[in-house]
């Protein structure tokens, strides 16, 4: 009897259908707004993949660091790779600020994709 009372609603599960999920779920119906969104999620997704890379590296090379026990030769392996995720922290958002900047010195909004895909395509302004 109480046994029974535990785990007995079903609840049914969404479906998956074509591109209506995932990166592609909050894209605009013209094709010109879904290309711009899916170019902005794929950029979302490689600025957070390089950010979770920089973690990753960086808490390595700290765990080698102190499990190193002193030995110098391995603090300095740790040393370097930690400089090694610094440096590349350092190159994603140096090259985020650069593309922000030629935008700004062409005139081109680089990072507003769906502004450069109007002004050059069929019913540009």
């Amino acid at each position: 009897m109480v046994h029974n009372l535990l785990a007995q609603t079903k609840t049914p599960l969404p479906s998956i259908s074509g591109f209506d999920g995932g990166l592609f779920q909050s894209a605009g119906s013209t094709p010109d707004t879904r290309l711009t969104q899916i170019i902005s999620n794929i950029v979302g997704v490689l600025t957070i993949f390089g950010g979770l890379a920089f973690l990753t590296w960086f808490v390595i090379g700290a765990v080698q660091w102190t499990a190193s026990g002193g030995n110098p030769e391995q603090m300095n392996k740790a040393k370097s790779q930690m400089s090694t995720a610094i440096a590349g922290l350092f190159v994603l958002i140096l090259s985020m600020a650069v593309v922000w900047i030629l935008g700004k010195v062409t005139g081109l909004d680089i990072i507003n994709l769906e502004v450069l895909i109007n002004k050059v395509g069929p019913n540009a302004d």
